[in-house]
């Protein structure tokens, strides 16, 4: 079992590839329409997933829990899916929820604006390259904005990427091939199983952060749970350390067995600084 993760620029044919490398290895294809789906089936309203899905929110939306909310429920699919396994899924910054995963995978597609230019004009009936430039730029600013807002990435950041691969350069039947073929023979099944391990942990985590958040309205901002074997740590801003300390009990009290420290910065608290 593996999981692929795709970031690609418009116009570069990663969906198209993304579907041949699926096909393949026999594994369920995600793009927006399906995470779309699963997202809304878990009550978030359409209206507010499309606020904030690969595009830049609006300056009260960065501002509001809208976002934390459309961010609990993206995170809670991405892992839902990667548990399942054997998945190639695009976008959706899924590759950072999943970047410390063994079996997960991760791919760029870019190309040249000469080929973006001519794909897109085919996929979408644009006839005018004044358009179809503008169509690119737009949707470029979109992606970064998305990424930048909410997962404080820079798409030109390649840290976190396996390969980011030029589709300009070479046939996609051809790159599938490589693909496919890379995977098959570099995940064992002791990745294979690592990758899963770390799955339910991730699940774990973002179990840890529902209850913190939203079932006991603590106010933590970016908060971040981490939970490495039996360790939960705990990581974000506020403002009280009476936060730090409630957050502590509610996990030692409902997961006995782990050991949970914090990290968590408070601020604006100047009741045990000194005059």
């Amino acid at each position: 079992m593996a999981i692929i993760t795709l970031t690609r620029q418009p116009g570069s044919m990663g969906d198209e590839i993304g579907m041949l490398v699926a096909r393949r290895l026999g594994y369920v294809y995600y793009d927006k329409k399906e995470i779309e789906k699963r997202i809304i089936a878990k009550g978030l309203p359409r209206e507010e997933f499309v606020k904030f899905d690969e595009r830049k929110p609006s300056i009260l939306d960065r501002f509001t829990k809208n976002r934390d909310r459309y961010l609990n429920y993206l995170s809670s699919v991405i892992l839902e899916i990667a548990k399942e396994g054997n998945c190639v899924i695009m976008g959706r910054g899924a590759f950072i929820f999943l970047r410390d995963v063994p079996n997960h995978i991760t791919l760029r597609f870019v190309s040249t604006m000469k080929n973006r230019l001519e794909h897109i004009k085919e996929v979408t009936g644009i006839t005018n390259d004044k358009v179809g430039e503008k169509f690119i730029a737009d949707s470029d600013k979109r992606q970064r904005a998305f990424y930048k807002s909410c997962f404080k990435y820079d798409l030109n950041d390649l840290s976190l990427i396996y390969a980011a691969i030029n589709t300009a350069l070479c046939p996609p039947d051809m790159l599938a091939d490589m693909i496919v073929a890379g995977i098959t023979s570099n995940v064992t099944p002791k990745i294979d199983a690592d990758g899963r391990k770390r799955v339910e942990e991730l699940i774990l985590a973002q179990e840890m952060t529902n209850k913190l958040i939203f079932e006991n309205g603590l106010h933590i901002d970016e908060l971040w749970v981490m939970v490495h074997d039996k360790r939960i740590t705990l990581h974000g801003l506020t403002s009280f350390h009476a936060t730090v300390e409630r957050a502590v009990t509610i996990l030692e009290s409902e997961y006995s067995g782990y050991e949970v420290q914090s990290e968590i910065h408070c601020v604006q608290d100047t009741r045990f600084s000194k005059a």
